[in-house]
């Protein structure tokens, strides 16, 4: 009988050893949202590349190193193209460059969104250009459609918008603070 009962306690012993525990699935962490993002909302209907560069310093020229390349696919309705910024990078100012595929005889920009954690900044069609303005080289711009053309059809440089260097610094400080 001894042996039984020693037998029966060691294999509920054992049993408890080998049952596994149950492990907690780690929640996954969004660690996008302390990333700076800028939207563009238009519409562009040949496939292309979007190229956003930023300065964080308002006497900073824009440089390679300081820009990201978004392919873009082309659509007949609008659509939004998010640019994430490197972790840590808060700019002061923005600019845009509207593609180098020559087919895109047009773009139309709808809005432009600024967002920093749960803060967002949007220039929308009322208010964009008083935020960015025309690369006079290289863009035509309808204000009226808010339709971006370029000005020389045969250059492989396509429109652009700067920023309106002040009113731009003032709506992003305020994301980032």
């Amino acid at each position: 009988m001894k042996v039984k009962l020693f037998f029966l306690c060691l294999s509920m012993i054992l049993c408890l050893i080998s049952c596994k525990k149950e492990v907690k699935k780690e929640e996954k962490i969004d660690d996008t949202k302390n990333l700076f993002k800028v939207t563009l909302d238009l519409v562009i209907k040949e496939n292309d590349t979007l190229h956003l560069y930023y300065a964080q310093d308002s006497a900073e020229d824009y440089t390679e190193q300081s820009s990201i390349w978004l392919p873009v696919q082309g659509k007949e309705v609008g659509q939004q193209v998010t640019f994430s910024l490197p972790k840590d990078v808060l700019p002061i100012k923005v600019r845009f460059d509207f593609g180098v595929n020559k087919e895109n005889k047009e773009i139309i920009l709808n809005k432009v969104k600024f967002n920093y954690f749960d803060r967002k900044f949007v220039a929308d069609e009322t208010n964009i250009f008083n935020y960015f303005r025309a690369d006079e080289n290289a863009t035509i711009i309808d204000y009226k459609t808010r339709s971006l053309k370029r000005k020389d059809p045969n250059s492989v440089k396509g429109a652009s918008l700067y920023p309106h260097d002040l009113a731009i610094k003032t709506e992003i400080e305020k994301l980032i603070k």
